[in-house]
């Protein structure tokens, strides 16, 4: 195996947010969320360091943020954070070591990597799912010409081309449990590792606890991390599809994917929806979470440390 050696450490103890450019732009999926500036972040403890060491991540939770237009406007969503590293990487081995992550009605989180141009330099999702949601999807986004096998690991493939986004999801036996939402938060979470080479994009989960001797000394060595979670290999040239990516981690509410299947796939959410809206999925959403920040309490990253090897 590769003898890797650290090359970054976000360490909240000393610059985790210094890091980080605090995007804040619009949502491209669509979400019921206003991304806020560092400056906002900071000062509404959006973003902070807690009394453990923890880099806190979060939204609003106070104010009210109705779907729905304003003076034919449409109006805003709850503020919310998205972080994009400052650094860039092709190739490496990214640990990522959590406690908590945002869950619950409405929720889309995301820890993932992202190159210039989407998607000509791909998007590595690593930990990402919707609403209450129990399992962990880890995708990969290309341009064509790009498709992977699901050999050798603990995960389902669910979709081999990437064009569109091939998938695995950790929902079956052979993968480890508490890999996402309530249940991850329950056991105190664990630790995503993501090693990308020219052959290969490979993830590892490791609920709390159960995490490599190697990865806690600081010198992470991969032939003793077991079968991967995911596997992400086969006729993909991974280095024409994969470079120059920063590290994203966000929250976002509603939107494309947590609001188009709100009403479907998650019916112990809320479904109450303002007669001065149409009443769609989407906005039965928006509405949850617009209208009910203290029932957001869980909406959060805690994160301990995310460390890149190359």
């Amino acid at each position: 195996a590769a003898s890797y050696q650290l090359v970054d450490d976000y360490n909240p103890r000393v610059n985790f947010f210094d890091k980080f450019f605090f995007y804040n732009d619009y949502d491209p999926t669509y979400g019921h969320v206003k991304y806020v500036n560092k400056t906002v972040a900071l000062a509404n403890g959006y973003a902070h360091i807690n009394d453990a060491g923890q880099a806190i991540i979060k939204p609003d939770t106070t104010n009210l943020w109705p779907p729905g237009y304003a003076d034919g406007v449409f109006a805003p969503g709850r503020p919310s954070v998205r972080v994009e590293s400052l650094n860039t990487y092709t190739h490496g081995l990214f640990i990522f070591d959590a406690t908590h992550l945002p869950a619950g009605c409405g929720t889309w989180p995301a820890y993932w990597l992202l190159g210039p141009a989407w998607p000509s330099n791909g998007e590595i999702d690593i930990i990402e799912g919707v609403n209450t949601y129990p399992y962990d999807a880890m995708t990969l986004h290309t341009t064509a010409n790009c498709s992977v096998a699901g050999s050798d690991q603990s995960g389902a493939l669910y979709t081999i081309s990437c064009e569109g986004g091939c998938g695995s999801e950790l929902n079956n036996e052979t993968a480890d449990p508490n890999n996402y939402g309530a249940g991850f938060n329950a056991n105190q979470g664990g630790i995503y590792a993501t090693e990308w080479t020219s052959d290969y994009i490979r993830h590892w989960w490791f609920p709390r606890g159960t995490e490599p001797q190697s990865i806690t000394n600081g010198v992470p060595d991969v032939s003793t991390f077991g079968t991967p979670a995911v596997n992400h290999q086969g006729s993909c040239d991974m280095d024409a599809h994969f470079a120059n990516m920063s590290i994203i981690v966000n929250i976002d509410f509603c939107g494309a994917w947590a609001g188009g299947v709100y009403q479907s796939q998650y019916p112990n959410c809320p479904q109450d929806v303002p007669k001065t809206v149409e009443d769609t999925s989407i906005n039965r959403c928006t509405a949850f979470v617009g209208g009910y920040p203290q029932n957001l309490t869980e909406a959060y990253w805690e994160i301990n440390r995310i460390k890149v090897y190359q």
